[in-house]
């Protein structure tokens, strides 16, 4: 049976589903979904490509059959989900709480931020961490949650770099801080930052206006040409040179030579804010 690729566009006005059932870069449209929600987070279970979460105003929903039905499994706001250590499924809430569950069904409540989760991050070493809306990040492992011990005023967005994973990159309302210092950007970051893995790890810092690229873990960064005002950046699980990039005024970018250029799949869309890849047979 040949490969299918799917991709899931998380808007300000719902869920768009693509496909593209070969190698090309020809996408196309196969459905919608919570077309009256705005899309926080959406993520794909790397056990099964055809069961995809998504994060809303008014919940966590999950389909498991690649988009046609949905059904709600938690009802309070969601703004960040991932998969963590012990394969479980986190979510971060408007309220400061990170859930877990391994069904989908059945959540525990963990530490407490006080402050509103708007980023967790899977690491290689059965690692998660979480990112709070006041700038306060904390370490989950296997077990228990260590001590949030880093803050970063106005933190909009972290990255961890692949060969050295508890080394964090982030940005804040104008900078991009990172373990050597912390650099002014020239247009407000929008919270989008990525590091490709590599040999060379390339950095990309989405901003309201261009995207930025480094080679050399941000001492030096330069635009790139094609999209503006990025809000979302991806890399498929197995393609290390390949970059989906979704952007404020509703165009899906793609790059497959670690961001140097980038070619536009599709535009006229609600402001993208989540993007997720997966594969199925």
């Amino acid at each position: 049976m040949a490969e299918a690729r799917l991709l899931y566009l998380g808007t300000d006005q719902g869920l768009i589903q693509l496909a593209n059932p070969g190698h090309s870069d020809r996408w196309r449209e196969v459905g919608r979904a919570l077309m009256d929600q705005r899309i926080h987070a959406v993520v794909a279970s790397p056990r099964d490509a055809l069961t995809v979460f998504v994060a809303t105003d008014q919940g966590i929903y999950r389909s498991s059959d690649g988009g046609l039905r949905w059904e709600q499994l938690r009802a309070e706001p969601v703004l960040s989900l991932s998969f963590g250590p012990g394969n479980r499924l986190y979510a971060g809430t408007q309220r400061g709480a990170v859930l877990s569950s391994r069904d989908g069904v059945d959540w525990e409540e963990h530490e407490d931020a006080h402050a509103p989760i708007i980023q967790l991050l899977d690491l290689d070493d059965d690692t998660l961490l979480s990112l709070a809306a006041d700038g306060l990040i904390c370490r989950r492992a296997l077990d228990r949650w260590v001590a949030c011990e880093v803050h970063v005023p106005n933190a909009r967005g972290l990255a961890a770099t692949y060969a050295a994973p508890h080394t964090l990159y982030l940005v804040n309302a104008t900078s991009l801080v990172t373990p050597y210092g912390t650099q002014r950007l020239p247009a407000p970051p929008t919270g989008a930052i990525l590091l490709l893995r590599g040999r060379d790890e390339v950095l990309l810092v989405g901003t309201q206006q261009q995207l930025l690229r480094s080679p050399d873990y941000g001492s030096h960064l330069e635009a790139v040409a094609g999209p503006q005002q990025v809000t979302v950046l991806i890399t498929p699980p197995r393609f290390i040179d390949q970059v989906f990039a979704g952007t404020a005024d509703g165009a899906l970018w793609f790059s497959r030579d670690r961001g140097r250029t980038w070619v536009e799949l599709r535009s006229g869309d609600p402001p993208l804010r989540s993007l997720a890849f997966a594969r199925a047979q």
